[in-house]
Parts: C-alpha cells; sequence; structure tokens
C-alpha cells in the first residue's frame, strides 16, 4: 500500500522509471500489488521520495516504529514492576520464616541479604525503564 501511495505521488510507474534506473517496470508494478510479497529497496524508496518531494513511506516507517517504541517501553515498566512485587514478596516470606523460630542463624541472614540484593536490582531495573519509557515518551529525565 505505502508502495502504492509513493509510485502514485511520484507520478505513476513510467515516471519512476528514470530516478530509479536499478529497478525495472515490472518490479515497480510488483511493489505496487497487494498479492505479491515484494518490498521497495531502501534506496529506491529515497529516489521516489526525493522525486515526489514527499517522504509518503518513510514517514509512515518512523512513525509505527515510534508507536512500537512507546508500546515496548511501556510493557517494559510492567514487566520490572512486576519483578519489584515478586521479589519483594519473595524477601517477605523468607524473611517470614526465618522469623519463625525467633532467632536469625548466619544462612538465614544470607538468605535475606541474596534476597534483598535481588529486591534492590529489580528496583534498579524498574527505575531504568521508567526512564527509558520517558525518553520514548519525549520527557526529560
Amino acid at each position: 500500500m505505502l508502495a502504492r501511495l509513493l509510485i502514485d505521488a511520484c507520478g505513476g510507474v513510467d515516471a519512476c522509471c528514470k530516478p530509479t534506473t536499478r529497478v525495472e517496470r515490472s518490479a515497480l508494478y510488483a511493489y505496487r500489488d497487494f498479492d505479491k510479497p515484494t518490498f521497495m529497496p531502501a534506496d529506491v524508496i529515497e529516489a521516489l521520495e526525493k522525486r515526489c518531494g514527499n517522504p509518503v513511506y518513510s514517514s509512515f516507517l518512523f512513525e509505527a516504529a515510534k508507536e512500537s517504541s512507546r508500546e515496548l517501553a511501556v510493557a517494559c515498566v510492567g514487566t520490572t514492576a512486576d519483578q519489584v512485587h515478586i521479589s519483594a514478596f519473595r524477601l517477605w516470606e523468607t524473611a517470614k520464616e526465618a522469623l519463625a523460630d525467633g532467632d536469625l542463624s548466619e544462612i538465614e541472614k544470607r538468605e535475606l541479604a541474596v534476597g534483598l540484593q535481588k529486591l534492590e536490582d529489580a528496583a534498579r531495573s524498574f527505575r531504568s525503564s521508567l526512564d527509558a519509557e520517558q525518553l520514548v515518551q519525549g520527557e526529560p529525565t
């Protein structure tokens, strides 16, 4: 669909043959065909966008990539928040078991230290994902 829009913006297949000497007329027709799994190469896109003066194809790709980045960043925030929750819950469980007898052994203290380290790592990852999400949204960190 984008190739068809770009070729049409340039004035059709015949008008595109001169600026895109690397590909033949049949390839240009194939790019326009919805039923053929043929994709326009980046250098052809660039040549045609220069010819028509409109980034029909590349601006769509750029916006799609930005939207995809936003979705990934938000998903990452959710995943890292889950990791903080899980790490905190496991640390709480470990502490509850360790304190059940009213005494902390050296082994239990080490287990709690490991759990605390995992929680701190999860919290750092969560902070990083928030910062990344803000960058994707265009907000300063």
